[in-house]
């Protein structure tokens, strides 16, 4: 079976793991990036980044751009799903479905009441939701819900409001009705443990920063914790990039040392701009790939992978399907092993990143002697 083409045709893998390495070595500032369900895959691809002198980034990294700025610059005391589950009396909601595409992570807090501290231990979860009119997929779970209408984007001046109303500062009530911010910010000022869970794609990088605040702010008297949602790999992408690099994505190579910048190194910019002139792209699912004038090295999971303009295609198997992964998992807010669910012939990504690196690898110590 055919895993490897060059220019369409058919080659083998070690042919094709070649002229991946030479275009990459040949290039000004490659991109590494895509999708990167499984952590060895991303573990990887920093290796191609880094014996290329490359940009490593994430094709979805825009969504949580903000959570990621928000978390660099000024840190969350965050909790986890089983946390809240079993602690959390009283719980902010923040936007119009913070759920949407973490449904697991609903059922897991909400079908139960809480059964640990003191305080919350035996009684009725109270549940406030900040944006919507209507409770929608709350209307079922266990506890008390309300709903604190607010538009979509005043959510990040409503935080405020609260911390301002909590400090016992002056403020006015924005996008609240006459005295419910002042009523809402004692209502989390008297929780035993105060949860407050939100979209990370919603808001923006400054209201991020008010719930880390709100957070600490309610530390001072009570205890309280931050769940911030995303749905899909990029977050845990991003979080597991700090374990190979010591930086969150976007990270470049290009000076030797990994250089974290969310701007210089977003790679759709980079493409668009000239800037970089080749890539990597890891693709999990059945997009074609965009058109780009760059040539490209594309790691595809399609049973006959055509990426249009792609130099040099690989197929590959499916994390969790063809083989074994570890990934992020939003029930656990940690990483989980998770074995294949059977055992096929298909290459996992990680392999063949590997073997560029490996390939780039040898160039550039052979570049380093030759110096030396």
């Amino acid at each position: 079976m055919t895993t490897a083409w060059i220019d369409g045709q058919p080659v083998s893998s070690g042919e094709a793991i070649r002229e991946a390495a030479k275009l990459l070595s040949m290039s000004r500032l490659p991109l590494v990036t895509g999708r990167f369900d499984d952590i060895s895959a991303l573990r990887e691809a920093a290796r191609v980044a880094g014996f290329s002198g490359g940009v490593l980034d994430h094709s979805d990294l825009g969504r949580v751009a903000p959570l990621i700025e928000a978390l660099r610059d000024n840190g969350i005391i965050r909790i986890s799903p089983g946390e809240v589950r079993r602690r959390a009396d009283r719980v902010l909601v923040v936007g119009a479905d913070p759920f949407a595409g973490s449904e697991a992570v609903f059922e897991q807090i909400f079908a139960v009441d809480p059964d640990l501290g003191a305080k919350a231990k035996g009684g009725q979860r109270e549940i406030v939701l900040l944006g919507p009119d209507e409770p929608g997929r709350f209307s079922e779970v266990k506890g008390h819900v309300r709903t604190v209408g607010c538009p979509a984007d005043q959510l990040g001046d409503a935080i405020g409001v609260l911390r301002a109303g909590l400090g016992g500062k002056p403020f006015g009530d924005g996008p609240f009705e006459e005295g419910a911010a002042r009523a809402l910010a004692g209502w989390l000022k008297d929780a035993a443990f105060a949860a407050i869970v939100f979209d990370a794609t919603e808001l923006d990088a400054i209201s991020i920063e008010s719930v880390a605040g709100l957070v600490s702010d309610l530390n001072a008297e009570t205890r309280a914790s931050a769940l911030p949602l995303t749905a899909g790999s990029v977050y845990g992408a991003a979080e597991g990039a700090i374990w190979v690099t010591g930086f969150p994505l976007r990270t470049a190579f290009g000076r030797g040392d990994p250089e974290h910048d969310m701007m210089l190194n977003d790679g759709a910019w980079l493409i668009s701009s000239g800037e970089s002139d080749a890539r990597i792209m890891l693709s999990y699912d059945e997009t074609a790939l965009d058109v780009a004038d760059v040539p490209t090295i594309l790691l595809s999971t399609a049973e006959e992978p055509a990426g249009e303009g792609a130099r040099v295609i690989f197929k590959i198997g499916r994390p969790g399907v063809d083989h074994p992964m570890v990934h992020h998992e939003p029930r656990f807010g940690s990483f989980v092993s998770t074995p294949a669910e059977h055992h096929g012939m298909a290459t996992n990504a990680a392999d063949i990143l590997s073997a560029i690196a490996d390939q780039l690898g040898k160039a550039h110590h052979s570049n380093d002697e030759a110096r030396a």
